[in-house]
């Protein structure tokens, strides 16, 4: 009987500790980097705001590449400054001309693309 009774508290555990815990049974993402929007996208609908939230993190890592910056012609602090210059801009600009919600991989690449080519332009 005590076995039983074990047993059944180590279900009842196990199975709290999954549920608030393993990321199949939690939906609630939150997106703070690029990968975070995809990896959001395989079990529900991304938001704008989070898309460009994404977007930001990205365009920021390729103004922190030395080497791609160097093949542009530019510096890494002339891409910082630019993108502190206009990412509001082009937020807003993304904002309005965009649909609140995501489901599809490629509308938030297309979207993503049109941030990071606003913000690097």
């Amino acid at each position: 009987m005590k076995i039983f009774i074990a047993l059944l508290l180590f279900i009842v555990a196990g199975s709290y500790y999954l549920k608030a815990n393993a990321s199949i049974f939690n939906n609630d993402v939150e997106v703070k980097t690029y990968s975070d929007i995809y990896f959001k996208l395989e079990s529900s609908p991304v938001s704008l705001a989070e898309v460009i939230t994404g977007a930001k993190e990205f365009a920021l890592n390729i103004c922190e590449d030395d080497a791609y910056q160097q093949a542009l012609g530019k510096s890494t602090e002339s891409c910082r400054i630019r993108f502190y210059e206009t990412h509001v801009y082009c937020s807003k600009y993304i904002l309005a001309k965009g649909q609140q919600y995501y489901t599809t991989r490629d509308e938030v690449s297309l979207l993503s693309e049109k941030f990071i080519s606003c913000v690097s332009g």
